[in-house]
C-alpha cells in the first residue's frame, strides 16, 4: 500500500503530495496521512497531525476521494488538545493505540459498524467520561480503557470478550501490577461479559434497567432516610466540602437526573416515599 498525505480543512482534500512523503501543517488545517487498502478503492487513515487549537473531529468520511474504512495503530495518538471525537459509519476497524495518551480527550462518539476496541485504543486518556459505544461492538482488547478513572458507559449485551485490564483499571501506587479504580461502575445487562467481568476484577457493576433511583443507601426501599442522606450530601457540598456520595449513591440520588444530587431530589424521594406507603 502507498502512504500518502493530505492537507485537510473541513473534508475537503488537496491533490495527495508523493509517497513517502512528510506530513506538513498550517493553521486551521489538519494533516492526515493515509494508505489505500488493497481493494483500490478505500483507504486506512494513518496518521493525523491536528493544529494546536483544534479540539474536536469527525474521522473524514474520504481522503481524496478515497473513502476512509479505517483508523490504523496510533492514528490520533498523542495529540494533547483533542476532547472530542466522532467515528463515523464508514469507518469498520481501528488500529492499536490509535488514540493513546490523548490527555485532554474527553468525549468519543461511535457509529454503528465497528465490532473492535482494540488494545490500548484509549490507553492513558485520563480525562475521558463520556463513549458512546455501538451496538455492533463485540470485543474489547487487552486495557483498551486502561487508566480512564473517570469513564462512565454502557458496554453492550453483545460483547462477548473483553480483554486484560480493558476497563475500571489503573496503575497500582503500591505495587507493581495494576488495581480496579476506586469509585468506578461499570454499566451493562445481567447476565453479559459486562457483569462476569466487572466481578472478576472486583469492580461495581449496575444494570440501568435495575437501577433504583432513589435508594441511596441501597437497602432496597425508598425513604426518608434516604432524603436525609441527600439532604446531608447536599449541604456539605453546597458549603464547600467534598463530595461524600460515591459514584452509585450520586447516580441513585439524582432522581431527577439533572445531573446534581441536591434538595429537588431529596423532595421527589419524600413523594415516592409518600406514595409508596398509602399504595398511591
Amino acid at each position: 500500500m502507498k502512504l500518502l498525505t493530505a492537507i485537510m480543512s473541513g473534508i475537503m482534500a488537496v491533490s495527495p503530495v508523493a509517497a513517502g512523503s512528510s506530513p506538513t501543517q498550517s493553521d486551521n488545517k489538519i494533516a492526515y496521512t493515509y494508505e489505500v487498502n488493497e481493494d483500490g478503492k478505500t483507504a486506512t487513515l494513518t496518521s493525523a497531525l491536528l493544529p494546536v487549537g483544534l479540539k474536536s473531529v469527525a474521522v473524514p468520511e474520504t481522503i481524496a476521494d478515497y473513502p476512509i474504512t479505517a483508523i490504523g495503530a496510533r492514528a490520533y495518538a498523542g495529540n494533547f488538545n483533542l476532547e472530542k471525537v466522532i467515528i463515523r459509519g464508514n469507518v469498520k476497524s481501528i488500529g492499536e493505540k490509535a488514540f493513546m495518551s490523548c490527555y485532554e480527550l474527553k468525549e468519543v462518539n461511535f457509529s454503528e459498524g465497528i465490532t473492535k476496541i482494540p488494545d490500548d485504543c484509549f490507553f492513558s486518556c485520563p480525562k475521558l467520561e463520556k463513549v458512546t459505544l455501538p451496538e455492533s461492538l463485540k470485543t474489547i482488547g487487552d486495557e483498551a480503557f486502561y487508566g480512564c478513572v473517570i469513564l462512565e458507559t454502557e458496554i453492550p449485551s453483545g460483547v462477548t470478550d473483553i480483554g486484560e485490564n480493558a476497563i475500571g483499571m489503573e496503575a497500582s501506587t503500591h505495587e507493581i501490577g495494576s488495581t480496579a479504580i476506586a469509585d468506578f461502575i461499570i454499566w451493562g445487562k445481567t447476565g453479559t461479559a459486562a457483569e462476569k467481568y466487572a466481578k472478576e476484577n472486583g469492580i461495581e457493576f449496575a444494570d440501568p434497567d435495575k437501577v433504583t433511583r432513589g435508594d441511596v443507601n441501597g437497602d432496597d426501599a425508598i425513604d426518608s432516610a434516604d432524603a436525609s442522606e441527600v439532604l446531608s450530601e447536599y449541604a456539605r457540598v453546597s458549603t464547600g466540602e467534598d463530595v461524600s456520595f460515591t459514584m452509585k449513591q450520586r447516580i441513585f440520588g439524582d432522581v431527577n437526573k439533572d445531573e446534581a444530587v441536591d434538595s429537588s431530589d431529596a423532595s421527589l424521594i419524600l413523594e415516592i416515599y409518600a406514595k409508596n406507603s398509602t399504595g398511591g
